[in-house]
């Protein structure tokens, strides 16, 4: 019989043992709580989730809204965030530069059509009958100015056309016959058309909006009750998004038409208002900070944020002590009853104040790819999660740099979901950072 201490089997038993004594050595002293850890969070080190964070409702900043891919038009009671606004200003120009009516032209009727790109809230009978108007703009619209949400133009306060009814953005229309794709349809004043087609400025799309700038669409439904109304998407893109002028002349029996049209170089944006004086705890934490503890509220259209905030985050690195962040999980739960009726917004952005005051997207979003970072509504866990790393790593070693971040709604421009989260003091499931680290000295 082979001696297994001789030989090739000492040489194995040698390294058997060395290898048991680096292992243990190694091994952390205090593993409390680490067998309910996923195995990939075992093997990177430190773990805590009881970082302080403070959090509280903030007013959105004004943003952009010129030529966005979809415009918002229509008002909405909602039953926690109180009334919202949007409200379109478009130009149209000439679908054909000097056309020609032929012979003693006589307009029949002028109608605006908006096509539908889907809605937020109810529509319906739930909604109830709605109300728009159509006005025309007094001031030149800029080809190289951008609009913000809070912006406005100067109108003629007498509507050109007005609409009321039910919205249904899912039926299709029939006009002469034809089956035309879901839109709204508000019939203009006949004097309108009659300015039109006698106009002579229908020379050039520059000399037709010298004379025709602009028009205003706004909602006008009053009195919406809680629950009432709607906020429709309206796609600009579409052919179905014009200004028809039907018309009738000697020299056909027939009726014609004329198109004035949305284009790449029309100048078109949003604005949007909100009034928070039916949302109790809405304006209460506007006025009072201190009040984000249990809830936070976040709206697009230039409408909420939160501002996040680790107060005591140098406690970390306290006495010289230098740590790796493996990962920083910002966990964002959403409060229960509150998406019932309304869908929560599909995705949230974190972002970080600069040097000069304006926002400013996390290093996390710059070298890592959107999965990475997360942000993104998980149906089944009903929350948020943010993976930042890079962005907590950079606190730590500047430890005198802003510890807020700002939280709001993706594409605010362009969407009306919004989104209720746990706060800090939320005895259920709370915001919270989660942080996974190693401790380097």
């Amino acid at each position: 019989m082979q001696n297994i201490f001789s030989g090739k089997g000492s040489r194995l038993l040698s390294v058997l043992f060395l290898f048991l004594l680096i292992f243990n050595s190694c091994k952390k002293a205090d593993t409390v709580g680490l067998e309910v850890l996923p195995e990939e969070d075992r093997l990177q080190g430190e773990h805590t989730d009881t970082i302080t964070v403070w959090a509280h409702t903030l007013r959105e900043d004004s943003l952009s809204t010129t030529k966005t891919t979809f415009h918002i038009l229509g008002s909405h009671n909602d039953p926690i965030f109180g009334i919202s606004k949007a409200s379109i200003y478009t130009q149209f120009i000439l679908e054909k530069i000097d056309p020609d009516f032929g012979t003693n032209a006589t307009v029949d009727s002028v109608v605006l059509s908006l096509a539908y790109a889907g809605y937020y809230a109810e529509i319906m009978k739930l909604a109830g009958e709605q109300s728009f108007s159509v006005h025309r703009v007094l001031e030149d619209m800029g080809d190289s100015t951008t609009y913000y949400s809070d912006d406005s133009l100067d109108y003629h306060k007498l509507p050109l056309g007005t609409f009321s009814g039910l919205i249904d953005t899912r039926k299709n229309v029939i006009i002469s016959g034809d089956t035309l794709l879901p839109q709204m349809r508000i019939k203009l004043n006949n004097s309108f058309g009659n300015e039109l087609i006698n106009s002579t400025s229908l020379t050039s799309d520059e000399s037709f909006l010298n004379d025709f700038k602009g028009f205003y669409i706004t909602p006008t439904t009053q009195h919406l009750l809680t629950g009432q109304g709607s906020l429709i998407y309206i796609n600009p893109a579409s052919p179905y998004t014009k200004m028809t002028m039907y018309y009738h002349n000697s020299d056909t029996t027939a009726q014609q038409s004329f198109n004035f049209v949305v284009k790449s170089n029309t100048v078109r944006f949003n604005n949007f208002t909100h009034d928070y004086s039916g949302a109790f705890d809405v304006a209460s934490q506007l006025a009072d900070s201190t009040l984000g503890n249990e809830r936070l509220y976040l709206q697009p259209m230039q409408g909420l944020k939160a501002k996040i905030t680790f107060p005591h985050l140098n406690n970390l690195v306290a006495n010289g002590q230098q740590i790796a962040i493996n990962k920083a999980e910002l966990i964002f739960p959403i409060a229960d009853g509150t998406t019932s009726r309304l869908s929560p917004a599909s995705r949230l952005v974190v972002v970080k104040k600069g040097t000069d005051g304006n926002d400013k997207v996390l290093d996390d979003n710059v070298y890592e790819s959107a999965d990475f970072v997360g942000g993104y509504y998980n149906s089944t866990k009903l929350e948020y999660a943010f993976n930042i790393p890079r962005h907590i790593q950079g606190l730590l070693k500047d430890t005198t740099a802003d510890k807020s971040i700002y939280l709001r709604v993706a594409g605010a421009s362009v969407s009306g979901n919004r989104v209720v989260i746990n706060g800090t003091g939320n005895t259920d499931k709370p915001l919270k950072l989660r942080l996974t680290y190693t401790i380097l000295e």
